[in-house]
């Protein structure tokens, strides 16, 4: 439990940050390789804790493990940890996530704009909803 709430409180700071510099980031992103470098790795960050902690509550529910990253936020919805339609919305997440890790030679700027502007509000909503059922 413990490790769940500090994997709550590590996405939280992340999240904080982009939306803290979201203006500035949105602005530079298309002009400035520092500020693509900064953003993907904090959405990667971000990401990868939310599918950490998707994977944490399924086991520490007693439920059997995801055997994909996707999966994971789809079990939370179809167990009830998460209203579904969200859980099946969030799932993007997962794709998201190894975009960036595996650098498929394509420009990440589009989808790291789209997490900004969208995806932000998801990742608050989730943790809302993790911390309500905590």
């Amino acid at each position: 439990m413990e490790i769940l709430r500090n994997k709550l409180e590590r996405l939280k700071e992340e999240i904080k940050y982009l939306e803290d510099n979201k203006r500035a980031f949105l602005q530079n992103l298309p002009i400035s390789v520092e500020t693509k470098k900064i953003v993907e790795r904090s959405v990667y960050l971000a990401t990868e804790i939310t599918l950490d902690i998707a994977d944490l509550l399924i086991i520490k529910k007693g439920y059997p493990k995801s055997s994909t990253y996707s999966d994971s936020l789809y079990k939370l919805g179809d167990y009830g940890i998460l209203e579904k339609k969200f859980a099946y919305k969030i799932a993007y997440v997962a794709g998201l996530r190894n975009f960036l890790a595996h650098d498929y030679q394509k420009s990440t700027i589009p989808e790291l704009e789209r997490f900004l502007k969208i995806g932000l509000k998801d990742i608050k909503r989730f943790i809302r909803e993790i911390e309500d059922r905590l």
